[in-house]
């Protein structure tokens, strides 16, 4: 289903992003923070940048079907699941307010007219995120993001624009599935090129490291 920034469904353009996590360490980030490096064909600095993450759902229905609802520095965006696991995944992504009050709409069975998202639903987290970027052979994103209840993790992204031209559902999701496999085994040949780079296992995603570290919390008090 593609949902356009007004709330109204059309053909128009999607976007596919592919990623897949890993733990990063120093090799990796002195690696990375090394522009003259010649490990590298291409590698390009994007800078530094810190977000506020608040992550809204209703009893886990949403996380449960693999929908994520957040506000990021005040503006609205939903990832909605496509295919993978926590650790590599594919997530088609929609923005602004009243698109994601249609992704909300549609997964909660809910008339969310007239009705901010936030009385709609619960926080269920929020922190603050440091994150350092690079684009490395022109054509992958790498981040490394630091939050500031201490989880670190590295992501290798690839991003597809999808026009829809009118396919049925089925092919639709046919064509997705062989997109997201194929650009998730670009980033796979990619990463395990540059093994001090992008070492395998380990690698835990801040809403799991969040959720643990609140469980923690509440042990504690």
């Amino acid at each position: 289903m593609a949902y356009l920034t007004n709330g109204a469904r059309a053909m128009t353009k999607r976007v596919l992003e592919v990623e897949r996590k890993f733990a990063a360490t120093p090799t990796s980030i002195q690696t990375l923070r090394n522009a003259s490096s010649p490990i590298f064909k291409h590698l390009a600095p994007l800078g530094r940048k810190t977000f506020r993450d608040t992550y809204f759902d209703r009893e886990n229905a949403l996380f449960g079907k693999g929908v994520y609802i957040r506000r990021r520095n005040g503006l609205w965006e939903a990832k909605i699941r496509a295919g993978g696991d926590f650790i590599n995944s594919a997530f088609e992504e929609v923005a602004g307010e009243e698109a994601v009050k249609e992704v909300i709409k549609e997964k909660l069975h809910v008339a969310i007219e007239g009705v901010s998202i936030e009385d709609c639903l619960e926080v269920a987290a929020d922190f603050v995120t440091e994150r350092e970027s690079w684009m490395v052979h022109e054509r992958f994103r790498v981040d490394v993001d630091e939050t500031d209840f201490g989880c670190m993790v590295g992501e290798v992204e690839l991003k597809e624009d999808i026009e829809d031209h009118g396919q049925d559902e089925e092919k639709r999701m046919r064509m997705d599935e062989e997109r997201r496999k194929r650009m998730d085994e670009d980033i796979k040949a990619f990463m395990k090129a540059y093994p001090d780079t992008f070492p395998e296992g380990n690698a835990v995603g801040k809403l799991t490291a969040y959720f643990d570290w609140k469980k923690r919390e509440v042990k504690l008090r």
